[in-house]
């Protein structure tokens, strides 16, 4: 797994590196934070998924930055994420398009399939709950909304009782406790 986040970060040397390690059998993908003056902007990142693409390394993820502690003038919202991301893939060939945008949750790893009409589309791509897994989600997306924490459950559209929230071992986004 490579971590290339901007394309000024493949060098000649890096590439290289990459180049070595596919002579040996290895399949090298990417994954990249969105990252707020580093990556925020969408031909930044389609020109990293176009020179990724044009050194065999394969464009996985793009991830929605993590609230942790000293991160948070890094952090852009889903929705602004989301926009990045679609924009970079529009710019960019069929082996650019690849990647996904998602979130390494507590309870998963949630793909973000769509923003639209202030809700959010999701999947558990992957799941601590087995039953979860390839799951659809819809929440409401309120404004600045950066984490699925920061998500609130749609009117009409729940999760079944405890695929969610802490009898599944995970916070529950806001919200979900108040059912």
């Amino acid at each position: 797994m490579a971590h290339f986040n901007h394309p000024r970060e493949l060098t000649p040397e890096a590439l290289r590196a990459v180049a070595a390690l596919q002579k040996a059998g290895v399949a090298v993908v990417n994954q990249s934070p969105i990252l707020r003056q580093v990556n925020d902007s969408v031909p930044v990142l389609a020109e990293l998924l176009d020179r990724l693409s044009w050194a065999g390394v394969t464009p996985y993820y793009f991830f929605q930055n993590r609230p942790v502690a000293g991160n948070a003038a890094f952090v852009v919202s889903l929705v602004e994420a989301y926009v990045l991301v679609e924009g970079a893939k529009a710019r960019t060939s069929g082996l650019g398009k690849r990647g996904r945008f998602g979130m390494s949750h507590a309870t998963g790893k949630i793909e973000v399939l769509a923003v639209a009409d202030g809700k959010i589309y999701l999947k558990y791509h992957q799941a601590r709950n087995p039953a979860d897994c390839g799951r659809f989600m819809v929440y409401d997306l309120p404004p600045g909304a950066a984490w699925f924490d920061d998500l609130l459950p749609a009117p009409g559209v729940r999760p079944a009782p405890g695929e969610i929230g802490p009898e599944a071992g995970a916070e529950a986004p806001r919200g979900e406790k108040s059912r």
